[in-house]
């Protein structure tokens, strides 16, 4: 600090010079600044495209999904009495659904307790009685210190094995049957004299059987379920019955193809299709050459992007020659214009699933089945399968790409860490090396102030011995 209030005193050359000459030096450095801006912005702009390609990826895995292009969707006159799930093995058709009648469970209603105001109070009496179920018996002991509310813990901690739960309404038990139609459930007690069963108004308790379900479909009475939820009276369809018709009263369902799910699908794809090149474009950009301030793309002039835009358009265009009516995307009403971009034409793909939906799935994607085979020496190999179609052979060529472990721009985006790291250690040197230089100047600058300082100091001396002043 002592050296920096000397320097300049007598030479003038301040702390200011040393700055401006710092900074003339540092301005050496501007181009590992501008290399690692360059890496660094390269880097985002692969990792900006892994996402693109990954979403484009998972477009592709679900146009492999068979149900995209064979789902049925189910139309219902009203929601009021049931609703309708249709899987896709259901055949279109209309049906005319009238529910007469529920399923229901069977209930036990005990009597009131009035032994106890509320229902978490001690009982203060004891025993063991038991719940049948119709096929099993489980005990519940009381205790004296038990309340009511202790009691249907006790019976719901058996309701996994039993299928009985217990309630409370009213300082009444209420055991209700888990399974819906006509089951049994009896209580009894290990004293024949029943004092426990009796106390907590068991005894006597009013049972109310459990229904089956009741229905007809176009008229035709349908043999009783004893559940609402019925999925085995037509192929693919499951009803859940909610509620009883009026009357003469019916709810028409209508099955028909499922347009929507595969135009969606195939829609979603080629928007993340065009959405990946149009990025792709704008990155590999030269501009306007000729112009003074030409502005180009982050990986103007990158190869691997350039055949990645190539590869990309041409599996969009070929031909699969697969034996099917389904040849290539412009089958389904997908067209590639001269920039590489795609449209798509939703009436071409419904058309085309409503006389072959096998044929668009295949297209898409297909197990085909490889049979054993054993050679001339007797070696055996073993039957396997092998998938193979348009989103399975595209996916493949995306997951080069993007795969986590060794995909391409994984392999770039490492590259561009180590130079990057590679700059900013020769950053970090240069601005040691601009540190120790700037020490440098302090040190010579303040000698030379130093030395000026002594010389003046020894001038003023001699005048002063030889009797003369200094002007």
């Amino acid at each position: 600090m002592s050296d920096m209030r000397i320097m300049g005193s007598y030479s003038g050359i301040d702390m200011s010079t040393v700055e401006q000459l710092i900074k003339a030096e540092s301005s050496k450095g501007v181009k590992f600044t501008q290399k690692k801006e360059q890496y660094t912005q390269s880097k985002n702009a692969w990792k900006d495209l892994n996402t693109r390609l990954d979403s484009l990826y998972k477009r592709l895995d679900d146009l492999q999904k068979t149900d995209t292009y064979v789902s049925k969707s189910v139309k219902l006159s009203d929601n009021t009495n049931m609703t309708v799930s249709a899987k896709t093995t259901a055949a279109p058709g209309e049906y005319r659904v009238q529910v007469e009648r529920l399923a229901t469970q069977t209930r036990l209603t005990g009597t009131r307790v009035e032994s106890v105001e509320s229902i978490h109070d001690e009982l203060t009496f004891s025993g063991t009685f038991s719940i049948n179920n119709g096929e099993d018996y489980f005990e519940v002991s009381v205790e004296a210190t038990d309340s009511l509310s202790d009691v249907s813990d006790k019976i719901n901690s058996h309701s996994k094995q039993s299928g009985i739960r217990s309630s409370i309404v009213d300082n009444r038990l209420i055991l209700t049957h888990s399974e819906f139609g006509a089951r049994n459930i009896t209580v009894t007690e290990a004293d024949v004299e029943g004092t426990l069963t009796d106390s907590l108004g068991l005894s006597n308790a009013e049972s109310k059987a459990g229904e089956n379900a009741k229905f007809t479909i176009d008229g035709l009475e349908i043999e009783e379920r004893p559940t609402n939820t019925i999925s085995d009276v037509i192929e693919g369809l499951t009803f859940n019955l909610t509620n009883v018709h009026e009357g003469a009263g019916a709810t028409i369902v209508t099955v028909s193809e499922d347009m929507n799910k595969a135009v969606d699908t195939l829609q979603k794809f080629v928007d993340q299709y065009n959405s990946t090149q149009t990025y792709i474009k704008s990155q590999l950009d030269v501009g306007d050459p000729s112009a003074d301030s030409n502005k180009t793309g982050t990986l103007s002039g990158d190869g691997t992007l350039m055949r990645l835009q190539s590869n990309l358009r041409m599996m969009m265009s070929r031909q699969s020659f697969n034996g099917t009516s389904v040849q290539g995307l412009k089958d389904l009403g997908v067209e590639i214009s001269r920039d590489g971009t795609a449209s798509f034409d939703r009436k071409v793909l419904e058309e085309k699933i409503k006389n072959d939906p096998q044929a668009v799935s295949d297209f898409f994607s297909k197990t085909d089945t490889i049979p054993k085979k054993t050679d001339e020496d007797g070696e055996v190999t073993p039957a396997s399968t092998k998938k193979k179609g348009f989103a399975v052979e595209m996916r493949s060529f995306v997951n080069e790409y993007i795969s986590d472990s060794s995909g391409i721009i994984k392999t770039r985006n490492d590259t561009f860490d180590r130079m990057i790291k590679d700059v900013n250690d020769r950053i970090s040197q240069f601005e040691t090396r601009l540190e120790a230089k700037k020490a440098r100047y302090i040190k010579q600058f303040t000698a030379l102030d130093t030395a000026m300082m002594m010389a003046e100091s020894q001038l003023d001396q001699m005048y002063s011995q030889l009797g003369l002043g200094r002007d």
